[in-house]
């Protein structure tokens, strides 16, 4: 079984974006740093409907976001307030909602369920990884990512995300796997 959210597809310089790219921001210290942002972005468009945004639009709303969640020397790894800050962008444009959390995942079947639940519910999900022991997410690390699906196998659940504008699929038993060394953390909004 295969579940996926729609997301936006940018068309610019010859491919295929799946999602926003912090590559896009002008500034070098957005480019370097603005994951978080673009997550935010990605998950606005979604919840106020506009799939179809154009980039120029898309660019001015990763760029409001940069200024909700302004990253430090560390980046933006502030779980929480990722959280408010969306909750408050929402409520400032009429939007309502509130943050469902998983900040520490105890087993590949709780982070599948986790997702599942909020895909399923039609929500898409905020993941930042801390630290990850998996060398398939080591670009992956340090970096605030959206989840827009699953799809369900014999052997494994396959979670779907967008990062950097690439369309990401990393097996649920590889990504939730637990270990000291792995810090996966979920944000959904209801």
């Amino acid at each position: 079984m295969k579940k996926e959210l729609p997301i936006m597809i940018f068309h610019k310089d010859n491919q295929d974006y799946y999602g926003g790219d912090q590559d896009w921001f002008p500034d070098e210290w957005a480019r370097r740093a603005g994951c978080a942002s673009v997550c935010a972005a990605d998950m606005a468009c979604f919840y106020e409907h506009k799939l179809d945004i154009s980039y120029p639009d898309f660019l001015e709303l990763m760029t409001k976001m940069f200024k909700l969640n302004t990253p430090g020397i560390m980046g933006f790894p502030y779980f929480y307030k990722f959280a408010k800050n969306f909750k408050k962008y929402m409520k400032h444009i009429g939007l309502n909602v509130e943050p469902i959390y998983q900040k520490i995942t105890e087993s590949p079947e709780q982070g599948v369920h986790f997702v599942k639940t909020a895909i399923d519910q039609g929500h898409p999900i905020g993941m930042l990884i801390l630290t990850h022991e998996a060398q398939i997410l080591e670009e992956e690390t340090w970096h605030w990512m959206c989840i827009t699906g699953y799809e369900e196998t014999a052997s494994d659940t396959s979670i779907i995300f967008s990062s950097c504008g690439e369309r990401v699929c990393v097996g649920a038993s590889t990504l939730f796997n637990k270990s000291h060394k792995n810090i996966v953390k979920l944000v959904t909004f209801d």
